[in-house]
């Protein structure tokens, strides 16, 4: 199986820009325990936007790449840890755009995808939980965190661990199972705006990666209220929504 032309002249511009430009901030001190600044990943984006390798795996029109093409593209952004940040690719935000792009509403995609595809902000994906106290670790069937339809609201609450980039993030998918339904129907997804009061974090983790900002988190849900119109796609469709975002992502996350 051969690339498409499409997909080896994108990942070359990719590999240049990486090489010529991104490679040498390896040596910038601006980062902290967890990974770059956010002030540098920004100036590192605004190359890759005039370079025209800001989320090339995004097409023009907001269709992506096949997974085939993707890995190719994700390859060539990771030739320096700092290539997935420059060029807007990286986890979590990679699968989160991918996700929205598959369930998100015309209005959501608006308001949470399009901002994350022109590479303005960054997100986090709330699914892991602490598995030493009985919850899902990365496994959604067994889910403790907790949604109940309020009114016009739902109210989650629950702790989630491992929780990439929440600090500092300003969207987030939040995964949690609702009260009201058996089985795996119970799991739903909802967009949230961050930070949010009710979202606590009780500590960022030592890890001993360096190029995740925001590092990874262990945060506590308590009484968040979201819009009803913020759940991603149909409650109870939740665990298949993060096969979704999960299959596609383990793989792309090997590329970069």
């Amino acid at each position: 199986m051969t690339y498409t032309p499409r997909a080896e002249d994108i990942a070359g511009k990719v590999e240049a820009f990486v090489r010529s430009l991104i490679i040498p901030y390896e040596a910038d001190p601006r980062r902290d325990d967890h990974g770059p600044t956010d002030a540098l990943v920004m100036e590192m984006r605004e190359k890759a936007r005039a370079a025209g390798v800001l989320t090339p795996h995004i097409l023009a029109d907001g269709s992506h790449l096949t997974q085939y093409e993707t890995a190719l593209v994700l390859r060539k952004s990771g030739l320096s840890p700092l290539g997935p940040h420059a060029c807007n690719t990286m986890a979590p935000d990679e699968g989160n755009m991918y996700l929205l792009g598959q369930v998100g509403t015309p209005e959501q995609k608006a308001r949470f995808l399009e901002p994350l595809v022109a590479g303005r902000t960054r997100s986090a994906f709330f699914m892991t939980e602490p598995a030493e106290s009985g919850g899902a670790g990365s496994d959604p069937s067994m889910l403790q965190t907790t949604c109940r339809r309020d009114g016009n609201h739902w109210v989650i609450n629950g702790r989630k661990k491992f929780i990439t980039g929440a600090d500092g993030a300003t969207i987030g998918i939040v995964m949690a199972k609702s009260e009201d339904a058996d089985s795996l129907g119970r799991a739903c997804m909802f967009l949230v705006d961050l930070p949010d009061p009710a979202i606590r974090t009780i500590r960022v983790i030592d890890t001993i990666d360096s190029s995740m900002p925001g590092g990874h988190a262990e945060v506590e849900l308590v009484d968040l209220r979201i819009p009803a119109d913020q759940m991603l796609g149909q409650a109870g469709e939740g665990f298949k929504y993060a096969q979704i975002r999960l299959s596609p992502a383990r793989l792309s996350h090997c590329m970069r």
